[in-house]
């Protein structure tokens, strides 16, 4: 009897730090993409209205956690455009891991509007997701604030009081942008 009782206790006590029935299968880890490129749309909100910009553009990513890229815009609303470079911090760097991606932006770009021109600085926060595991394109979305030191690259004529025509000027503005990207 205390050789059966012994045997039971040691098959219990084998089955409880077994621990057979949870498997942990690791998943091979995929790096991030290093080539993105896509399109965008982008409002540009300064002077109480908002301008349309749309455009391409496309980063690459020197690291798991750093990425460089370039763009180019059109100002839909009126005449202009924007170019310039951007660099982004990506700080988990796990895009296919997670479905998602949190970034922080730091950008240098050239900026027209009308007949005034001016370096614009920008800071700001955005999200690449993909809609489903290893999908081919991905979504973006980025908010940012920006700086223009050349004075009035920001103005908008309204209709004031009784008629009067008003010009409100800026020198910052904050801008949303919504794209699409692919990879390779």
């Amino acid at each position: 009897m205390p050789f059966k009782f012994i045997i039971i206790i040691l098959f219990f006590l084998s089955v409880s730090y077994a621990d057979f029935l949870s498997l942990d299968i690791v998943e091979e880890e995929e790096p991030p993409p290093n080539f993105v490129y896509g399109i965008n749309s982008s409002g540009r909100i300064f002077a109480g209205g908002i301008d349309y910009f749309g455009g391409l553009n496309a980063h690459l990513r020197v690291n798991k956690n750093w990425a460089i890229g370039t763009k180019a815009e059109m100002n839909f609303s009126r005449e202009g455009f924007l170019a310039g470079a951007f660099g982004h911090y990506l700080p988990t760097g796990e895009l296919f891991k997670d479905g998602a991606e949190n970034f922080a932006h730091l950008g240098l770009d050239y900026i027209k509007i009308g007949d005034l021109s001016s370096p614009l600085f920008s800071i700001g926060y955005g999200r690449d997701m993909l809609p489903w595991k290893k999908s081919p394109f991905g979504f973006r979305v980025l908010g940012k604030l920006e700086y223009a030191p050349v004075k009035h690259i920001f103005s908008r004529k309204n209709e004031g009081v009784f008629g009067i025509d008003m010009i409100k000027s800026a020198n910052t503005d904050f801008t949303i942008e919504i794209g699409v990207f692919m990879y390779k």
